[in-house]
């Protein structure tokens, strides 16, 4: 069985490595730009300089609230990693299928990537590009029932271990747009402050930077999803010439892989 993810014990808090980069980060990134802002004297959008009272209590008083802010950072995380995902979501999706759709003739930033996992039998096995595959993300919604699958009774063979990372690089594409709005609100609505021309564009190339980066992660999954699928029922002689649907292959799978062990151990 996997460790637990979180786990509370008699010596505090234990946080995988996954839930700290997928949830935690997030959470010390937004508190830490805050307290940069405040401490410089920045407003903030719709807050203004109202918080800069805060510097002005006694110690004691300061180092409770810090506490009490560095307790709420898995929370704030959490929140973003679910607002990142109605934001950026869809990165996950549209590099896939013009990705794999691309003609053979064009350009393909993947394509050595696409040869390390033999894309070609990919091809062929999962018709992943046949004619009966249409453009509305089926190729993707596939690949998650077959991730879905491995992860549960392949584990071994999985790449969620660079779940953490996933999560990590589209928060932070999230965080950057945030930013870039903040900055230009404040930009916009307070003639008093000043900020360098290049912050803007720094964000925006940010955002952009850690968007394709998160899509290229996404991809690498995708591939070696399939490629694990598919070694997997060349190993048992599995066949899909009638392009069988996910849930017909994956019923293959798992007779040949756990329907004679157990019928061997009987």
């Amino acid at each position: 069985m996997a460790a637990p993810e979180i786990e509370i014990s008699k010596d505090g808090l234990k946080l995988s490595y996954q839930r700290y980069l997928a949830d935690s980060t997030a959470g010390f990134m937004v508190i830490l730009a805050v307290l940069f802002v405040i401490s410089k004297g920045y407003p903030l959008p719709f807050f203004g300089h109202s918080l800069e009272s805060l510097l002005k209590l006694s110690d004691t008083v300061q180092l409770f609230i810090f506490l009490f802010i560095f307790l709420l950072a898995t929370p704030i995380g959490l929140l973003i990693h679910q607002l990142s995902w109605f934001m950026f979501g869809w990165f996950e999706i549209v590099p896939i299928k013009l990705l794999f759709k691309t003609d053979r003739n064009m350009y393909n930033p993947i394509f050595l990537t696409k040869q390390l996992f033999n894309y070609d039998d990919l091809d062929k096995f999962f018709k992943i590009n046949s004619e009966n595959k249409d453009d509305t993300g089926e190729i993707y919604s596939e690949y998650r029932i077959y991730k879905e699958y491995s992860l549960m009774f392949f584990p071994e063979y999985s790449v969620e271990h660079i779940c953490g990372l996933l999560f990590f690089v589209r928060n932070t594409a999230f965080l950057s747009l945030v930013s870039l709005l903040s900055v230009l609100h404040v930009m916009l609505w307070d003639a008093s402050v000043n900020f360098s021309i290049p912050i803007p564009f720094a964000l925006l190339a940010s955002t952009i930077l850690f968007s394709l980066l998160y899509s290229l992660i996404e991809i690498f999954r995708c591939l070696k999803t399939l490629s694990t699928v598919y070694l997997l029922c060349v190993a048992k002689g599995i066949t899909n010439e009638e392009g069988d649907s996910p849930r017909d292959l994956i019923k293959k799978i798992h007779a040949a892989y756990f329907d004679q062990t157990n019928g061997s151990e009987n």
